[in-house]
């Protein structure tokens, strides 16, 4: 154990050392909380940001930081750091995602340590929008790996998606569970991952496709899209198609994501995002088997 204790806090030092300008000085003062605090090692750094959003992340994740513009490190004698040009921006380089996740130092208000459950530590990337999306789906554990599939309302992934075995049609009708079933028991993001996660809501959904870039992209040979926020962060969503019956259809070619949201036009159907109409106007039959994206 004193070896992971010593691995972690070296990692954590490095972290807090690249640090600089006026985080400098509560940089080092988590750092002696940490150190105080060494048998409780935390496994999330959590990024604070001035508009009262938190971004968290797991350590173990986090392959280097770099910074871009002019940062200086501190000096050898006093410590103390100079000071950091307007516009400085921190690069986050992790072994789960090819691409790096940006943020201007001058957004962030304080770093954090924490020691967070197992079902809580899932990236949050901030694209700039009203919440933060994960990283990857429900299932995976790495942007372009599929994950599960679930039909609207079920937490658990199965074999077969059809509509006698949809867990919400009984008796030639479809159970009425909600018009919106973000973060209740039917969500699959929070029954999977806990804390605040949950399915998005049609609102989010329409802020990711109207506002954010989409771009075809391959990531380590899977087919999918690249989303850009408008501050330049980016989330990788595969193309892993659709489950109906107990085939798969689309894989390759379509992306199909359930919002939280029912369709009340059409009872039978809920909102989604998918690769057809990068519209949060689709709907689609619940007992399809479609992934999850989780927001926070």
């Amino acid at each position: 154990m004193q070896k992971r204790d010593n691995k972690n806090k070296m990692k954590l030092r490095l972290i807090l050392t690249a640090l600089c300008g006026r985080m400098a000085s509560w940089c080092l003062l988590l750092l002696c909380t940490f150190t105080a605090f060494a048998q409780d090692v935390p496994n999330a750094m959590v990024l604070h940001q001035t508009d009262g959003k938190a971004i968290q992340m797991g350590i173990a994740d986090i392959d280097c930081i770099t910074f871009t513009g002019a940062v200086a490190e501190a000096m050898p004698a006093s410590g103390v750091p100079v000071a950091v040009e307007p516009g400085v921006s921190m690069l986050i380089y992790q072994k789960s995602s090819a691409a790096p996740l940006s943020y201007l130092l001058d957004n962030i208000e304080w770093i954090d340590f924490a020691s967070v459950p197992a079902t809580e530590l899932y990236e949050a990337v901030d694209l700039g929008l009203s919440v933060c999306w994960a990283a990857f789906n429900i299932g995976a554990s790495s942007p372009e790996e599929y994950g599960d599939f679930f039909a609207w309302g079920e937490t658990k992934a199965k074999s077969r998606y059809t509509e006698s075995s949809y867990s919400y049609y009984k008796k030639g009708q479809y159970e009425y569970i909600g018009v919106n079933i973000c973060g209740t028991k039917y969500d699959a993001a929070r029954q999977a991952w806990g804390g605040l996660w949950r399915l998005p809501a049609r609102s989010e959904v329409a802020e990711l496709t109207s506002q954010c870039t989409w771009t075809a992209e391959t990531l380590n040979g899977v087919s999918g899209y690249r989303v850009t926020g408008p501050n330049g962060n980016s989330i990788f969503l595969p193309a892993a198609g659709y489950q109906n019956g107990t085939g798969r259809k689309e894989v390759g070619t379509g992306g199909f994501y359930w919002s939280g949201n029912l369709d009340r036009s059409m009872t039978s159907t809920a909102y989604n995002l998918n690769f057809r109409g990068y519209s949060d106007d689709w709907s689609a039959n619940r007992f399809y088997g479609f992934s999850v994206r989780a927001v926070r």
